[in-house]
């Protein structure tokens, strides 16, 4: 008897743990060079920030996909930029992350709120808020010399952004594990859950919006305010 009350326990524990913290699972990538083309049915929701995303990973990376119905939260991240903070801890904070793009207001070429088509570059292409998404700048990588260079890059972080032939800006981020802090588990069950925060128009007040989650604030009560979406309990998925 007092050993079926112990299993019962046990299970009960169990059972309680996983709905406090339940695991968002990264979907495995099998191929890496598939573009921006990512499948309608593999992306997430986030009402309060306005944009899906979808999170996979492969033995070297891990991979942010976000797209952007919303023309003013495109906009938004065009010119003032979005930023994905990496957090390894249990309480979420902002010390580690990567900014791209960085923003047409702040990449140093530009520094007008509007960036009219009649403005040429080098090759004769319009300068646009678009083709000034280039950079990548990190933050909070001391180990790191170099913390801002070019997004297209091979051996860092990079990223791409473009529009799709529905009007939709695709955004992808690819983050080398090797240079996250990411954890193993003492139990020896691979690297420990962590979370990423995406944060558009960083430079207003500060304002948090939790996802997955589903509670925080609505950005569009006070268009100054930076948003802030957290998507916790990420755990990496193992090779097939």
């Amino acid at each position: 008897m007092r050993l079926l009350i112990t299993l019962f326990l046990f299970s009960f524990c169990i059972s309680n743990n996983a709905q406090k913290g339940k695991l968002f699972i990264s979907s495995w990538k099998e191929n890496e060079d598939v573009g921006l083309s990512i499948p309608a049915g593999s992306y997430t929701y986030l009402k309060k920030g306005k944009i899906y995303y979808s999170i996979s990973n492969s033995n070297d990376n891990l991979f942010l996909d976000l797209k952007i119905e919303d023309t003013g939260v495109q906009d938004r991240i065009l010119k003032q930029g979005l930023i994905v903070w990496i957090n390894m801890e249990r309480k979420l904070t902002k010390t580690m992350g990567v900014r791209f793009p960085i923003g047409s207001q702040y990449s140093g070429a530009r520094s007008e709120h509007n960036l009219p088509n009649t403005n040429i570059d080098t090759k004769g292409d319009p300068v646009t808020p678009l083709s000034l998404a280039n950079m990548v700048e990190l933050i909070g990588f001391i180990s790191e010399e170099t913390r801002r260079f070019p997004a297209d890059n091979f051996d860092n972080f990079r990223g791409s952004i473009k529009y799709d032939d529905h009007g939709n800006l695709n955004y992808k981020m690819v983050m080398p594990i090797a240079k996250m802090p990411v954890r193993n588990s003492k139990e020896g069950y691979g690297a420990m859950p962590f979370a990423l925060g995406i944060e558009y128009k960083p430079q207003g007040h500060l304002s948090t919006v939790n996802a997955n989650m589903g509670t925080g604030t609505d950005s569009s009560q006070n268009d100054i305010t930076p948003v802030l979406l957290w998507i916790k309990n990420i755990k990496l998925a193992a090779s097939r």
